[in-house]
């Protein structure tokens, strides 16, 4: 009865086992077929990673971009050059004047491009500095309106970490890349079934003769397996649960399906903080080009890198890859995958890496951009959504503007700098670059530091004058004042730059040469309060304190504050709010949100374009003259500053199409003998000099409401007959002067006058 009773208990334990391991098994069974369905609904590849791209290039019959920068659009998105007529999807051919161009088409926020080809014929309109323009017609020689360029990939994140990837379908993986793979990693991939026998016994005899080590042995498969699914840690419950998983797999996808995922997912090196995942990101990281037109050298290279992407790598151990290639080569040799001819011609090459640094080739100019925009999604979605949920985010950046901007900051802002620019008429923020090097720095100095103003906050109590009925022929006095700080804390005695006073000036005159005492005379007149009111007004929210050394720049704020400040002089009157993302969609591809510009108009069209006309002087004549020197001669507005010590320069300018604030100074304030005329404004120009490529060099259009009249400059009062010198000036309606001056007069009389003056 006793062993009944213990046979009993034993087949009780057996089946209870039994049930659990079957539990077990249909647990992991539910699981794997969940996550690999979603891999067949495409819902978790989206799922598992947030991609970031920029703004798409709308083509029309106004856009002045030249063919140069048009075609390098179309090589940053691997357009390459048509081998046939008429082109293909994604490729180009150039005759000039005319592109045929064959568009992959694509869906945005705001607009629809279908795939097709179009013939864009360029219509340059002569003259200096005078842009031309674009025709546009189908493949069947119809006119159309416009034609999109699809966004740029920004970035793309997943669990946390900055990823470079694009997912290639199967079918459109290189046949070479492929064979390369298999020969390296698996050369039994098309003959097993999930699992490789002969390596998994290979691998327990060295596992048993070497305790505490374990060997590999996976397939293509298996390594599939456990970067989709499972953490890399190496026991044998993972290559358990790796083969399990690979079982289903198999089952679930083809073997070309297979090859494919796996050469999307696979790790393939590091590009500074970005993880470089798949054949597709590999092939433009270190050659510069789509995986489909690698060499076989090229490919045996990247097959050859799965082993260790970091001993392989071929910008720091060039040798040892070239080894590795060679060693992939004489493998598919081996395995009757190439002919000797090739296999020859192959071991020939040399390794035909870009040019560029990896640093210079992954765009560092993306990186300030992206990481503003992670901090907003954080903000509003959380990290657990952004890094692991998955979204597609679209924004406004200009990817050429954006280079353009980390360019100029990079190469010409010393210690440090920022840069920020938008559209005027929307918001919109075209390009950040918040520092030198993001590799070195990610704070962003431009939406991050608070820094003092300097005379860069001036326009805002000019712009109160102006709405109080002063005009830019007001007289004010610059001479030498001196302010009590209240009892007991001394007296505060502000200067002119190099101590230079002019006595009775314009007010015009005092904004383009900065001067602090015209300046300050004219705050006396204005009020601080009513000065401070109007920056509130135009759109500058950080605190303001109430006194008068704020009117000459004593207060903190961001670029990005006060860059955004200046957009209703440059549009017309409408305060901005800045904006970087257009939409975001979930995983599922569904909107979670749309952002489109906010406006309020704040001042009038005409204020807007009497300010203009001010802050057009200080390029002209007054503290940023020198732009024309350094190249600039485009119609512009715009206000250098300086503060105590030369800390900190700024220069904040526009043309009716961009707006554009550099910041150049140290992280940490401390006396550098900067200026805003040679610190900041080299930086501006330099990034306008480019970025204007892509507009038209248009003028400030007078509104209705501004009038003109001839003054006499030494007077402010209107201008007799025969009196010289007289100037035109602008003003507001119902402010212009309506005397003339009674001690001077006109005509013959002023003539004789002033010749026996001398």
């Amino acid at each position: 009865m006793a062993s009944k009773r213990t046979a009993s208990r034993a087949l009780s334990a057996l089946a209870a086992l039994a049930l659990a391991s079957a539990a077990a098994l249909a647990v992991l069974a539910f699981w794997a077929e969940r996550r690999i369905s979603e891999f067949k609904s495409g819902t978790m590849d989206a799922g598992r990673v947030t991609v970031i791209y920029s703004a798409p290039f709308i083509i029309d019959a106004n856009t002045a971009e030249p063919p140069e920068r048009l075609l390098e659009r179309l090589s940053r998105l691997d357009y390459r050059q048509a081998r046939r007529s008429p082109p293909s999807t994604g490729t180009y051919a150039w005759k000039p004047p005319v592109l045929t161009v064959g568009l992959r088409g694509f869906l945005s926020p705001g607009y629809a491009q279908k795939p097709g080809v179009f013939t864009l014929t360029w219509k340059p309109r002569g003259g200096q500095d005078r842009a031309g323009g674009w025709g546009i017609q189908d493949a069947a020689g119809l006119g159309v309106a416009d034609v999109g360029i699809e966004p740029e990939v920004i970035a793309e994140f997943s669990g946390g970490c900055r990823i470079a990837r694009t997912i290639l379908p199967p079918g459109k993986i290189s046949p070479a890349l492929e064979a390369a793979l298999v020969s390296a990693e698996d050369r039994r991939f098309y003959s097993h079934g999930a699992l490789d026998m002969r390596g998994i016994a290979r691998a327990l005899w060295f596992d048993l003769r070497h305790p505490g080590k374990l060997e590999g042995g996976s397939t293509i498969t298996q390594q599939l397996a456990k970067n989709l699914f499972l953490t890399p840690r190496r026991t044998l419950w993972r290559k358990a649960l790796e083969a399990a998983l690979s079982l289903y797999l198999t089952e679930r996808f083809t073997k070309e399906q297979i090859l494919a995922l796996y050469l999307n997912h696979v790790y393939m090196g590091q590009d500074g903080p970005s993880s470089v995942l798949g054949a597709q990101a590999a092939a433009r990281f270190y050659f510069g080009r789509d995986q489909s037109r690698l060499t076989l050298g090229q490919c045996a290279l990247l097959a050859g890198l799965v082993r260790s992407p970091y001993l392989y790598n071929p910008y720091r151990y060039p040798q040892a890859a070239l080894r590795r290639r060679d060693e992939v080569l004489n493998q598919m040799r081996a395995q009757g995958r190439i002919t000797l001819y090739e296999l020859s011609a192959a071991l020939k090459e040399p390794l035909g890496l870009r040019a560029e640094s990896p640093a210079q080739m992954r765009g560092l100019a993306d990186d300030y951009f992206a990481a503003e925009v992670l901090k907003e999604l954080s903000a509003r979605y959380g990290d657990d959504e952004v890094f692991h949920r998955g979204l597609v985010v679209h924004t406004t950046m200009d990817p050429l503007l954006q280079k353009a901007a980390q360019a100029a900051v990079s190469e010409k802002a010393r210690p440090q700098g920022a840069l920020i620019a938008f559209d005027p008429q929307t918001g919109a923020v075209l390009a950040l670059c918040g520092g030198r090097d993001f590799e070195r720095s990610q704070f962003n100095r431009a939406t991050q530091a608070l820094r003092q103003t300097g005379s860069a906050f001036k326009p805002f109590l000019y712009g109160a004058a102006l709405r109080m009925g002063f005009t830019p022929a007001t007289r004010l006095k610059d001479e030498p004042q001196v302010f009590s700080r209240g009892r007991g804390r001394g007296w505060w005695r502000p200067k002119n730059s190099e101590n230079r006073y002019y006595g009775d000036v314009s007010l015009r005159k005092a904004l383009a040469f900065s001067l602090n005492a015209a300046s300050l005379d004219l705050a006396q007149k204005v009020g601080a309060e009513t000065a401070i009111a109007f920056a509130r007004r135009m759109g500058l929210e950080t605190p303001i304190p109430d006194n008068l050394a704020v009117m000459i720049g004593a207060s903190d704020t961001t670029l990005e504050d006060l860059t955004a400040a200046y957009a209703p002089f440059a549009n017309g009157g409408y305060r901005i709010s800045p904006f970087l993302i257009t939409q975001v969609r979930d995983a599922r591809q569904r909107i979670l949100e749309t952002d489109a510009p906010k406006r309020t108009k704040v001042i009038s069209p005409a204020l807007a374009y009497v300010m203009t006309s001010l802050l057009e002087s200080v390029l002209q004549i007054g503290t940023a003259h020198n732009a024309k020197a350094l190249g600039w001669t485009r119609p512009s507005a715009g206000k250098t500053g300086t503060t105590n010590g030369g800390a900190d320069a700024w220069f904040i300018g526009y043309t009716p199409q961009l707006l554009a604030g550099v910041w150049v100074g140290s992280d940490k304030p401390r006396a550098l003998g900067l200026y805003g005329s040679s610190a900041a404004l080299p930086v501006w120009v330099a990034f306008m000099k480019d970025a204007s490529l892509d507009f038209a060099p248009l003028g400030f259009e007078k509104p209705p409401g501004v009038v003109t009249a001839a003054i006499d400059p030494k007077t402010g009062l209107l201008a007799r007959w025969g009196t010289s010198p007289q100037r035109g000036e602008v003003f507001l309606a119902g402010t212009a002067p309506t005397h003339y001056d009674p001690v001077r007069a006109g005509g013959l009389k002023g003539w004789f006058e002033r010749i026996f003056d001398r």
